[in-house]
């Protein structure tokens, strides 16, 4: 309970909400029926924690305020999300920071590929740089406003052949994204192959790529067991998956009771998703390997990180050269200093 109320205090600083000790009744709450674009799939456990979201913030307002779901890119692709939200065109949006390198800069920390040991790391680095004043501009210039995060377990790999040393990296056609997880696999000579989430089944199926790059939960929920042979056992680390961002123009001309509401709520979600993606990881590998897939034990940890770039120095020097230097400084240190606890 302590460290949910810890959680739900530093939400309701992000956004600037005061929490009031005396609740609302569900009359004094607007009508409100919102439309939330997703690009991931409704079976996935982060997925569920969103609904659970949903649902509590109708419950709690006594039907008032009513989230229609929109999964699987059925209003608007992946690529699409953010300035869906931004527009005003949806009222919520679940985009992938990732996919929006130049557009979420500072927010990208939290997802550099093997930087962040656990998903909780990530989650209270996530929660931390929130309350820069830089993170709060980058939000700003895209219109939005953060009510929630998410985060992914550790990230291993999918393959149609086995990789136990770093000499079976070479060549080796890998599932990338962004542009961060390019640079690590070009460090170990393998070819980066750009494919969306949701394409990566029909990839591995067909061949276009040897290897799958998801976290084990994700890699289980789309059933890319079926298609794969072997899970390397390589750790490269988890992140933060997808925040719910709101249009900030109507975040603005909301009553501060509806905005209380979606950081209390918001806040719980977040503590059922730290203590809940790191077991829908395990027990999605579990199943995995029930289902045939066979484990290959990567055998060269220590040389993998020591040939991988440190992406937080590598994320440093791309800030610098594009004119954001102190406030990702700041950035950087949050994140190394959660980095650290974690370890």
């Amino acid at each position: 309970m302590k460290k949910l109320l810890a959680s739900l205090c530093v939400a309701a600083s992000v956004f600037g909400v005061t929490l009031s000790p005396i609740k609302a009744t569900a009359e004094e709450y607007p009508e409100l029926k919102l439309r939330f674009a997703l690009y991931i799939s409704n079976n996935i456990p982060q997925a569920k924690i969103f609904q659970w979201w949903g649902d509590e913030l109708k419950r709690r307002s006594g039907g008032k305020i009513d989230i229609e779901f929109f999964w699987s890119q059925s209003l608007g692709k992946s690529t699409e999300l953010l300035e869906l939200v931004s527009s005003g065109a949806v009222n919520l949006a679940s985009p992938s920071p990732g996919y929006y390198a130049s557009k979420l800069p500072l927010v990208n920390i939290t997802q550099l590929p093997m930087a962040f040991p656990t998903n909780a790391s990530a989650l209270l680095a996530a929660e931390d740089i929130l309350e820069l004043d830089g993170v709060k501009e980058e939000h700003a210039r895209n219109n939005v406003v953060p009510v929630m995060w998410s985060s992914l377990p550790t990230y291993h790999l999918l393959c149609n052949k086995e990789i136990r040393t770093l000499e079976d990296f070479k060549g080796a056609k890998m599932r990338s994204y962004g542009e961060y997880v390019p640079q690590m696999w070009d460090a170990l000579g393998a070819v980066s192959v750009t494919v969306l989430a949701p394409e990566i089944y029909e990839g591995l199926h067909r061949g276009a790529i040897d290897c799958s790059y998801l976290p084990d939960d994700f890699s289980y929920a789309y059933k890319l067991h079926e298609v794969s042979k072997y899970l390397i056992t390589a750790n490269f680390g988890a992140i933060t998956a997808w925040p719910i961002y709101a249009n900030a123009d109507q975040w603005k001309s909301w009553p501060e009771n509806v905005k209380e509401l979606f950081v209390e709520v918001g806040a719980e979600a977040l503590e059922r998703d730290r203590l809940e993606v790191r077991a829908s990881g395990e027990a999605a590998i579990e199943k995995m390997l029930a289902s045939g897939v066979e484990k290959v034990e990567f055998t060269q940890e220590e040389e993998l990180r020591a040939q991988v770039p440190d992406f937080i120095d590598v994320w440093q020097e791309e800030m610098d050269r594009l004119g954001y230097g102190d406030s990702a400084k700041e950035v950087a240190n949050a994140a190394r200093k959660r980095i650290a606890e974690a370890k």
